[in-house]
């Protein structure tokens, strides 16, 4: 029982060292941090049980300056860090004391002193206050990273805190224990003292998670200046490849046959460019085509690039490099070649370009929030690249929403929250044979249909090959097999489709 009665007369100082705990950066530690931390406990609390003596709201103050103390002689971060942590755990430790107190003082008022009882309550509403205030907001928050800058907001934060802990405080001291109303009264007064500092708590936040976007906001835009100061880099280089493969064509034509073949091998890797109808998404297809030919990745294309004309040439280069650079990364982890392949179309339909790129995945993406995270594990330093692609989408007016499947898009579509899919018609039939009572249906076609077709080698030593697949092709639609097969599969037939 003295353990008990000590820890319930040192509750609010242990309190506060408990829910510093929440909030101090520990990634950020002085040296010497063990004894540091152990003496600052120390002299807070020998410091605390000494001047005991002084009145309740002097007491506070004292312990709210001596947690100042400890936390900034502890760790290495500035005074106003010092200060928004000390703010956050009086906030919290306010709310459990209070929370606690109000069934204490219920038993109190029926006759029941048992201070075991109180240590239990006053113990499991610590813990699982601390454990709420960490599931919603201090596990969202990149500790010893605060990146907010007003001084004014945490300032205020602090003394209004104080404040309302002082008035709490006198206001206790001139309620009527033995009046009827008192344990209504009192009740109600705690009660405010917790919204108020759920109040002081939830504005502190706010001004980190406004700070957070801001921040973030300048890493894209600088990131966004990196990427077009690389595009304006590769579509040099672009330049000189061109004037070289010039040169090589001029030589090729007054060269012997030896030479021929030397120029052809060069001219061939040099002969990676690609004719969309837009410069910008030829230099960034030929720049990764050249880092998939590298890495062993097939790279299929299938693109009209009058489709990105009211783009930026910067924005294009950002958006497909971040793009196809994910899916290269990706790729690179596949070990079965056959897998290792990244088809990239770009289309229209009506007044809008429609961009997919898409690659094989060893497991699929997890989304939080609608978005996707990040596989690596500095989540801090990485996932900017989707981060990028949403924010160039967003100027040009999409909404951005992530799926991880086509049943996911579905969902989306008819619940509502989306007014329309962009998928293939095929697509569309696979899903409605498999959901024949979904509410979906084909608003309108691209007029100009994408081709389906098997990749093969260039050359006359495919021709064999090619004119076999035409044959076999042409007999089955005949015979009937092709469209068997379509209404096996997709409930319609889609064999006469051009």
């Amino acid at each position: 029982m003295p353990v008990i009665n000590w820890i319930l007369n040192q509750q609010i100082q242990l309190g506060m060292i408990l829910c510093a705990g929440l909030f101090v950066p520990w990634g950020q530690r002085r040296s010497c941090f063990v004894p540091r931390l152990a003496a600052g406990v120390w002299v807070f609390l020998a410091l605390t049980d000494t001047l005991a003596f002084l009145p309740l709201w002097a007491r506070l103050l004292l312990y709210t300056t001596l947690l100042f103390g400890l936390i900034w002689f502890s760790f290495d971060c500035s005074p106003l860090h010092a200060l928004f942590y000390t703010t956050c755990a009086y906030a919290v430790q306010h709310i459990a004391s209070k929370l606690a107190y109000m069934p204490i003082i219920w038993l109190l008022q029926h006759g029941r002193t048992d201070r075991l009882v109180q240590f239990v309550i006053l113990l499991f509403s610590n813990l699982v206050v601390c454990l709420v205030i960490y599931l919603l907001l201090t596990r969202r928050i990149r500790r010893g990273r605060l990146l907010f800058d007003n001084v004014k907001t945490v300032l205020y934060s602090g003394f209004f805190l104080i404040a309302a802990v002082y008035l709490s405080v006198v206001l206790e001291d001139v309620l009527d224990s033995s009046a009827e109303s008192y344990l209504t009264a009192y009740l109600a007064l705690n009660a405010f003292c917790i919204l108020f500092a759920i109040t002081i708590l939830a504005l502190e936040f706010s001004n980190c998670s406004i700070k957070s976007l801001e921040q973030e906001n300048e890493t894209l835009a600088q990131l966004l200046e990196c990427d077009k100061q690389q595009y304006e880099q590769a579509k040099k280089d672009m330049e000189k490849i061109n004037i070289r493969y010039h040169d090589l064509k001029q030589q090729y034509s007054r060269a012997t046959d030896e030479e021929r073949a030397r120029l052809e091998e060069e001219m061939e890797n040099l002969n990676l460019r690609y004719l969309t109808g837009n410069k910008a998404l030829d230099i960034t297809l030929t720049q990764k085509s050249a880092l998939c030919g590298q890495a062993g990745i097939q790279l299929v294309c299938s693109a009209d690039g009058s489709c990105l004309e009211d783009m930026k040439h910067y924005h294009i280069y950002s958006l497909l490099g971040n793009a196809l650079d994910n899916a290269i990364e990706c790729l690179t982890q596949v070990n079965d070649a056959s897998k290792r392949v990244i088809t990239l179309d770009i289309s229209r339909c009506r007044d809008m370009a429609v961009i997919r790129v898409q690659n094989y995945t060893p497991a699929p993406p997890t989304l939080r929030d609608g978005a996707i995270v990040t596989t690596k594990q500095d989540t801090e330093e990485h996932g900017y690249g989707i981060k990028s692609i949403k924010s160039i989408a967003e100027l040009y007016g999409a909404t951005v929403t992530g799926v991880d499947d086509l049943n996911q898009t579905f969902e989306l579509l008819l619940s509502g929250r989306i007014d329309a899919t962009l998928n293939a018609e095929v697509t569309y039939y696979d899903y409605m044979k498999e959901h024949p009572d979904a509410n979906a249906k084909i608003a309108v076609l691209t007029a100009d249909a994408n081709e389906v077709a098997i990749p093969m080698r260039k050359g006359d030593e495919t021709a064999t090959l090619r004119a076999a697949i035409d044959t076999a092709i042409e007999e089955m639609r005949a015979d009937g097999t092709l469209k068997e097969l379509s209404e096996k599969y997709f409930g319609t037939d889609i064999s006469t489709n051009e």
